[in-house]
């Protein structure tokens, strides 16, 4: 019968409006609450499975926690202008459900949209549960977002701890750690009342005796508050990390900000380790008047602590207002210090907001405008790399040659879309323009990681410079690098004269560290004999520095006596920086070495 009445509750529900406008109302508008109508209208007796049942007066339904198509009343409870009069028009409308009608409300909160009023809501509903049911309450905790997955732990288990400590440890216990230590602080902070034995047993029972050391830390120093260094002492001395105390920390610095003014940064500077805590607490002080603290930090004695202060303190107040940090620091004497700063303001404006940058680039001094502005350009680039291109006409008086700007667009471009940066390139430049060679050796690089045979294809058919590097070097290098040897290796026929040398070696060299010595070695016949030896040399150094051992037994087995005599020499050179064999395996390794090879080992010695 249950079954049936709620089904046709929801049948209702749906059919109650019309599809798309029905379905938002629907979601946002399900549960009356009491407090909005006069109590004497409806009647008090709810149906217990969440059906709606008439009042004999006047005919009006009365609502359980589903409430059929009037509108919906969690729209009319969000009508309130305050967080406040929310939370009091829930507690008022909740205090009185049930725990059937509590789940139905919790699953009816699931689906408001907003997610400040969902919270909201999912909070008063799991504190009203857990007056109930406390284990019910926390089976929903994780249906919560897992922003609030602690505030709905630290809920549950406050009230939890009032109605029956011994099963809120119990719960606390099939946590995971990480909540099992929210529930521990929630437990702790609400039964304040145990004695001090009682409240470290509870911290045993969880194996965390950390929080309740925090606790107790916390509040002897807000009781200190009055005197700053005496809390600030505590929280220091206790034993607990900086981290788990940053907040507390902040409190006592901002007070003791108010007594002895920026000298606190120094202590916190000093005496803080944690440096995401420190950086926390110097935020807190610096907001309040920036310029005051960069005054400050200025005027220390040590000149790293200037340095470092001063550096922090400009990157916070760039944050909040990056040209009034700038104009600051542009009138102090030129120096060192001050170019550093102007260059971390910079930085940081480029990064937070780079087109507000490049608007007031002129407030930058000259000298130091391009750095800052490839960042600029950089960070636009990363969204919307077109539009990078479109605004360069805009600083292009300010800082004349603007390729390093290009530059900085096109590999950004190169990392989140490299075949269509490279496109790009092909059809922006002309195919003899050292601009264009420069940019696709960007390009092709990001591309090898994508495509690695279309990007060399693409290599090879580009110019070949007549100095510095072709294109496919580069391909090559970065397929390496990628742990593509056996594709770079079948690639090899195909590499330009410029780069071929270098290129095998360079595969010749991945191949030995992957233990493919005797495949490194067979590589070295496809090359001219002037380019032979140098070849070998390297493979066999690497050979010598990688398994010095194997390379000594495998000396014998080498197919000729030059390959023997390059092995040796090389082995025994590398022996000679870092001594590992033995004085027979030295005299053995001799016996191969040809007499050129001798010679050259005996001057080694002789040095």
């Amino acid at each position: 019968m249950n079954e049936q009445r709620s089904t046709n509750i929801k049948r209702i529900y749906f059919v109650g409006f019309p599809f798309g406008i029905g379905t938002v109302l629907g979601i946002l508008g399900v549960v009356v609450f009491q407090n909005f109508v006069p109590q004497n209208e409806y009647g008090t007796h709810f149906v217990a499975q969440g059906g709606v049942e008439a009042t004999s007066t006047n005919g009006t339904s009365s609502i359980s926690s589903v409430r059929t198509g009037d509108g919906g009343q969690f729209q009319e409870i969000f009508k309130h202008d305050s967080i406040a009069e929310q939370h009091n028009a829930l507690h008022s409308t909740l205090s009185q459900a049930t725990e059937h009608e509590l789940k139905n409300w919790w699953l009816e909160s699931k689906t408001i949209e907003r997610n400040s009023q969902r919270e909201i809501a999912q909070q008063v509903i799991l504190r009203n549960l857990t007056a109930k049911n406390p284990r019910e309450a926390l089976r929903r905790i994780d249906e919560t977002s897992k922003l609030q997955t602690d505030r709905a732990l630290e809920i549950v288990f406050g009230e939890w701890a009032v109605i029956h400590l011994e099963d809120a440890i119990e719960g606390a216990i099939t946590l995971k750690s990480s909540q099992q230590t929210v529930a521990l602080g929630a437990i702790l902070e609400t039964r304040d009342d145990l004695t001090e034995a009682e409240r470290h047993t509870i911290a045993m029972q969880l194996s965390n005796e950390d929080t309740l050391l925090k606790i107790e830390s916390d509040k002897k120093a807000s009781q200190n508050i009055e005197s700053p260094v005496e809390s600030w002492k505590i929280l220091l001395a206790d034993n607990v990390d900086d981290v788990l105390q940053a907040d507390s920390l902040t409190n006592v610095a901002e007070a003791w900000h108010k007594q002895i003014g920026f000298e606190v940064l120094s202590q916190i500077f000093s005496e803080i380790e944690d440096f995401p805590t420190k950086l926390q607490l110097l935020r807190s002080i610096t907001q309040v008047d920036p310029a005051g603290a960069l005054e400050y930090s200025r005027g220390l004695p040590s000149e790293e602590n200037q340095s470092t202060l001063s550096t922090i303190i400009a990157r916070e107040w760039a944050r909040a207002d990056p040209q009034s940090a700038l104009a600051t620091v542009s009138k102090f004497a030129q120096s060192n210090l001050t170019w550093r700063l102007e260059r971390e303001i910079t930085k940081v404006w480029a990064r937070t907001n780079p087109h507000e940058m490049i608007e007031n680039v002129e407030i930058i001094s000259p000298e130091h405008r391009t750095i800052p502005l490839e960042r600029a350009f950089m960070n636009i680039a990363r969204e919307d790399p077109l539009s990078a291109f479109e605004r360069l006409s805009s600083v292009e008086h300010l800082v004349g040659n603007t390729s390093t700007l290009v530059e900085s667009i096109v590999r950004e471009w190169a990392d989140q879309a490299p075949e269509t940066a490279t496109e790009w390139v092909l059809e922006n430049y002309a195919r003899e323009s050292l601009e264009r060679q420069y940019l696709l050796a960007w390009t092709l690089r990001s591309l090898t990681r994508q495509s690695p045979e279309k990007a060399f294809e693409l290599a090879i058919e580009q110019p070949v410079p007549s100095r510095g590097w072709s294109l496919d070097f580069y391909v090559m290098r970065e397929m390496i690098w990628e742990d593509e040897i056996d594709l770079a290796k079948r690639l090899l026929p195909k590499v330009s004269e410029l780069s071929k040398s270098t290129v095998y070696k360079d595969v010749a060299l991945a191949l030995v560290a992957d233990g493919r010595t005797s495949e490194a070695l067979e590589l070295g016949q496809d090359l001219e004999e002037s380019r032979q030896r140098t070849y070998y040399q390297s493979v066999f150094d690497s050979w010598a520095g990688t398994n010095p051992t194997n390379l000594m037994e495998s000396l014998d087995a080498l197919p000729t006596s030059t390959l023997k005599s390059i092995g040796a020499m090389q082995l025994l050179t590398r022996n000679h920086r870092d001594p590992v064999l033995h004085e027979d395996e030295i005299d053995r390794a001799k016996t191969f070495l040809s007499p050129e090879d001798k010679a050259s080992v005996k001057q080694l010695e002789e040095l």
